[in-house]
Order: structure tokens, then sequence, then C-alpha cells
């Protein structure tokens, strides 16, 4: 199952806290979002993912803004405002986003959708300023965790989601 986190301001764990939780059906296809709420009570921004995936499958990092003001996203670097988790806390890098040193900052308006990049559910091992080596993820369950800024300043919104991969 799949479980989305949010909150406004604070820590991720504060935000783990105060999350809700979202269960779906056991299938693959099923996708994970949170319920539609303003960002009064919130959650602004949710990852759009599924509850499962195969080993090796390549996926669609997907945000979705649900709360009534434009937000920015690193349409670039994935290492900017995102974090990876496995099921132990341990932090990983992902390919797609190895480090942050050049901002391509976009806004995503209320009511959007916007890819943020694709994954081949894999691991960078080696980073020399772009992954030279990558592993796939064993099966298990993996988190990311992400912040994003109101475009027009304020608290940003931190949202985390968890996902499996499962045997093929």
């Amino acid at each position: 199952m799949a479980a989305l986190l949010a909150s406004r301001g604070g820590d991720e764990e504060r935000g783990a806290r105060a999350s809700e939780t979202q269960e779906r059906s056991e299938e693959s296809s099923a996708t994970t979002t949170a319920p539609e709420e303003s960002e009064t009570s919130g959650i602004p921004i949710r990852f759009v993912l599924g509850d499962n995936y195969a080993a090796g499958e390549t996926i669609d990092v997907v945000i979705e803004n649900v709360g009534p003001r434009a937000y920015m996203f690193e349409s670039a670097y994935q290492a900017c405002y995102l974090s990876y988790f496995d099921s132990s806390g341990r932090r990983f890098i992902i390919p797609p986003g190895t480090h942050c040193d050049i901002f391509a900052e976009e806004k995503i308006r209320p009511g959007e959708r916007k890819k943020l990049f694709s994954w081949s559910l894999d691991e960078c091992l080696k980073d020399q300023r772009g992954c030279v080596e990558s592993r796939p993820l064993p099966p298990g369950a993996y988190t990311i965790k992400g912040r994003f800024m109101p475009a027009a300043g304020g608290r940003p919104a931190r949202v985390q989601t968890t996902f499996r991969i499962v045997p093929t």
C-alpha cells in the first residue's frame, strides 16, 4: 500500500506525524493520490504514483497541485528538492538526480499535473557529477520526500509518498 504524507512547514518527521494514509488495491496499475483537499488542510501538492511496480520498470514521477495557489518545482535536477529512502531509512541518490547545481524552476498551478522525471527504479552507486554506475533497486518499500515552495513566497509544502517494488 502506498502512503502519502504532507505538512505545511516544519520537518518531514512532523509531516509524518500529521499525515494521512491513502489505501488502494494491491494492483500494480493502481494510482496513489491523497484525497483532494485544500491547502488549508495541509496537502497542496501530492505525488501521483502507483502502489506497486515491477523490479526494473521505468516509471514517471508526477506531482499534482490540489491547492489554491501556484508552487515551484525543479524541472532539471531531481536532487534539489527531492530525497529518496529505502524501508530501513537509508537515503540514496538516483541516476536522474545526483546533484543540484543549476536551478530550472517551473510553476505548477492549481489543478495541474506535472511530470518531474522518468526513473528506472535504480540507485546511483558511483557519482561523478552524474551517475556513472547504478543498480536496480531490489524488491521492497521506497519513499520519496519532496519540498515545494509557493511561487509567491511562504512556507514550503512537504510531501512524501511510499510505493513498493515487487519481484517480476
